[in-house]
């Protein structure tokens, strides 16, 4: 049997087998204690009596004190080539250190190790072991590194025998500011080791055992992490959870910041409506709560934090100029900053731009489909309240395939006939860039152009399926009312326990006809208003960066009478206000999720410089994709507000800004017990108190070994052998 394969049965094993020939050498001291045996020449001699009776009397003596040194000598030998050959213990099964280790760091980069209760976070204290645990790592071990986060990263993929190299990555490695994504960490750490040739491997986590990261994202996620941690289970590994939490610590955040206005125009008062929350175990009071626009600090309110509760702070603002603006609400900094602040970018635009098409024009005034409409976006000059906010431009249905629809907000379609492919083309396009589309029924509408092109079975722009018409305009017969489903839409909110005569603006319109439209099954459509027999009245739904909503009557008063009804303009309004929400819904995303933004399909190839929370620059260029040129940026793994700035041929610049998890400022974190239960399958070393990881750090990379107890062993023979040789040479009588 090889040396190198050479294991005995209660599972001794070698790191160095070869070295193990150096055993030979034990035979020297027997050698020369044969060369150097006395040789005696018997010669007559008077008092040479006495010294041999002497000698015949000690004899026995004398030669076990002979053979006891020469076994010393030997085991002295035997012990210096063993250790040279580093014997390890391997208990069956069990990864046991003392021959090459593949060893997977892995770190918790998410928010919560930010948490600094001494001067020095938990990212910073994870980072000191790590370094530890390399600079204790053997001659011949090999490292890698991988940073748990939403997604994971690995630092170090192949495994690293460069341990100085791998320390200097650890130094350098900058915490998330985002959460974790608990089995895409586990499946990098599988293909990490599926990666490597060393067959003992070790996985450190580094982690505070936050609850929230440490838990699987569904029931998918959950068996995705079962099937994962199985397979790591076949390779065996050492797995050591170091433990960087602390039980019932305290923590503020600031968990949601909104403006409560989907559209911002210059000189308009806005609410900004920032919530916080106390997730410590103590009340706190008098909490300084502050806005700040633009670097510059605004309005400050005080508010006791109740334990686990919301607390709601308004603040009233206006924005002077057009173009985007950074809003920050904060409060005072505890010891976890992190989440003590949060950010949002308000694109505040001149107006909105509304692009009428009307599908039945005519020049005497309220007889286009589109004039009730365009009143109530625009009113007249002499008109009391009228809203400045909103331009709009009319035309007909012929010139819509003609309109470059990129400089405009929101498209109303009211009653056209039907649509060509490059129109719906055009459409999605629009949509595509964060624009909005709302379209109204009429008798000019053909049902099978609508389904075939628009609503392509609920994979189309219109969320529902145009069907027959229902009731007769032209008789006036039966009339629809309206039914605003416990105004529970953002289209009605405003409705809501008001007066009963202000509701019956809305309640007392009369519809005489309608499209019949029919959603499909697992839509994502909301119905905003119905009418009485429970047919949907205005469909809002989702369409790629912006939104749709879709009408079953007409815009005009040709089928119903709600036009010149009092709730007629402020809900068209609304509408518009929402449908050109889309262009600035995802300036504002969760940290880790990558920035998406269409411009124009002009733009393709114009380089993009990014400007990041920490300072960095990033380079990145628009690409084709469809009718748009897009911008896709994953690199948002700080909270803060990120500069964008685009070069020829368009030259723009734009804001946008990342945000935590909320879920990330809960410390409530896992005990042993309850990690294991929530990771049932997965065995792993539990180990607390990181100021004595120093000690732990070493002992992990050295439990079995045993050469370090045989130099030991080699040092108290060579002190036995010297003493012994010395009091035996005192002993013989022949000195």
């Amino acid at each position: 049997m090889p040396l190198h394969r050479l294991h005995l049965i209660w599972g001794l094993g070698f790191a160095n087998a070869p070295l193990l020939y150096g055993l030979a050498a034990a035979s020297v001291p027997i050698l020369i204690h044969l060369l150097n045996r006395r040789k005696f020449q018997e010669r007559p001699w008077a008092a040479m009596r006495f010294l041999v009776a002497a000698i015949r009397k000690n004899q026995r003596r004398i030669r076990i004190e002979q053979w006891l040194l020469l076994a010393i000598r030997c085991l002295l030998v035997m012990l210096a080539a063993s250790a040279m050959a580093k014997p390890f213990l391997e208990s069956f099964g069990s990864v046991i250190s003392g021959r090459r280790t593949h060893r997977v760091l892995v770190l918790d980069s998410s928010l919560s190790m930010g948490y600094s209760a001494s001067g020095s976070s938990r990212f910073d204290q994870a980072k000191t072991v790590a370094e530890q645990l390399v600079k204790d790592s053997r001659r011949g071990d090999a490292v890698s590194v991988v940073l748990m986060g939403d997604p994971p990263r690995v630092v170090i993929g192949d495994p690293s025998p460069n341990l100085a190299e791998v320390q200097k990555e650890v130094k350098e490695l900058v915490q998330g500011h985002g959460g974790t994504d608990l089995d895409a960490t586990f499946e990098a750490v599988e293909r990490v080791l599926d990666a490597s040739s060393i067959a003992q491997k070790e996985i450190v986590f580094l982690t505070d055992l936050q609850a929230t990261s440490w838990r699987p994202r569904g029931d998918d996620a959950e068996k995705g992490l079962a099937r994962v941690i199985a397979k790591l289970e076949a390779r065996r590994p050492r797995s050591v959870v170091i433990d960087l939490g602390r039980s019932g610590t305290e923590n503020r955040a600031v968990v949601d910041l909104q403006i409560q206005s989907p559209v911002v125009t210059p000189a308009t008062t806005v609410l900004v409506r920032a919530v916080v929350r106390n997730f410590g175990p103590n009340r706190a009071e008098g909490v300084r709560a502050r806005l700040t626009v633009d670097g510059r600090v605004g309005p400050e309110q005080l508010v006791d934090l109740p334990v686990g509760e919301d607390v709601p702070i308004v603040f009233n603002q206006q924005f002077s100029s057009p173009g985007d603006h950074v809003v920050e609400a904060s409060i005072e900094e505890d010891a976890l900053p992190l989440d003590d602040r949060r950010r949002l970018v308000v694109p505040v635009r001149e107006s909105v731009d509304v692009l009428l098409v009307d599908g039945d024009f005519k020049a005497e005034p309220y007889q286009a489909e589109t004039d009730y409409m365009a009143q109530a976006l625009a009113p007249s000059e002499d008109a009391p309240g009228q809203p400045d906010m909103m331009r709009v431009e009319v035309v007909p249905e012929s010139q819509l395939a003609r309109r470059d629809l990129e400089p405009f907000d929101v498209v109303c379609l009211c009653n056209v006939a039907q649509f060509s492919r490059p129109e719906v083309d055009a459409l999605e396009d629009f949509l595509k860039q964060g624009g909005g589309v709302i379209v109204f029924s009429g008798d000019q509408v053909m049902a099978e152009n609508y389904n075939r092109l628009l609503h392509v079975d609920g994979q189309g722009l219109l969320p529902a399926a145009v069907g027959e018409a229902v009731g007769d305009a032209s008789k006036k017969e039966s009339a629809f009312a309206f039914n605003p489903l416990g105004y529970r839409h953002p289209l009605l909110s405003e409705f809501r326990n008001q007066a009963d005569t202000v509701v019956a603006g809305l309640t007392r319109a009369s519809t005489w006809r309608y499209h019949k439209l029919t959603l499909p099954k697992d839509t994502k459509a909301q119905v905003a208003l119905a009418f009485e027999n429970g047919d949907p009245a205005l469909i809002e739904a989702p369409r790629h960066r912006g939104a749709v909503f879709q009408a079953a009557t007409t815009a005009d008063a040709d089928w119903t009478n709600w036009p010149v009804h009092q709730s007629y303009p402020p809900i068209m309004q609304r509408m518009v206000l929402e449908a050109a929400a889309g262009r600035a819904a995802e300036r504002n995303i969760r940290v880790g999720q990558p920035y998406d933004q269409s411009f124009d399909p002009s733009a393709a190839g114009a380089p993009v410089a990014i400007l990041t929370p920490r300072g960095q620059s990033r380079t990145a260029k628009l690409t084709a994709a469809g009718g748009v040129s897009q911008l896709h940026f994953e690199e948002t793994d700080a909270a803060g507000a990120y500069q964008v700035k685009i070069g020829p041929p368009l030259a723009s610049e734009v804001a946008f800004a990342a945000n935590p998890d909320p879920a990330e400022s809960d410390p409530a974190k896992l005990d042993r017990t309850a990690l294991a239960e929530r990771l049932p399958g997965w065995n792993f070393i539990h180990l607390t108190n990181w100021r004595e990881l120093a000690r732990n750090a070493a002992s992990v990379g050295r439990r079995g070994e045993l050469h370090r107890p045989l130099l030991y062993g080699v040092l108290i023979l060579l002190l036995v052998e010297s003493v012994a040789a010395w009091k035996f040479g005192h002993n013989d009588p022949s000195s």
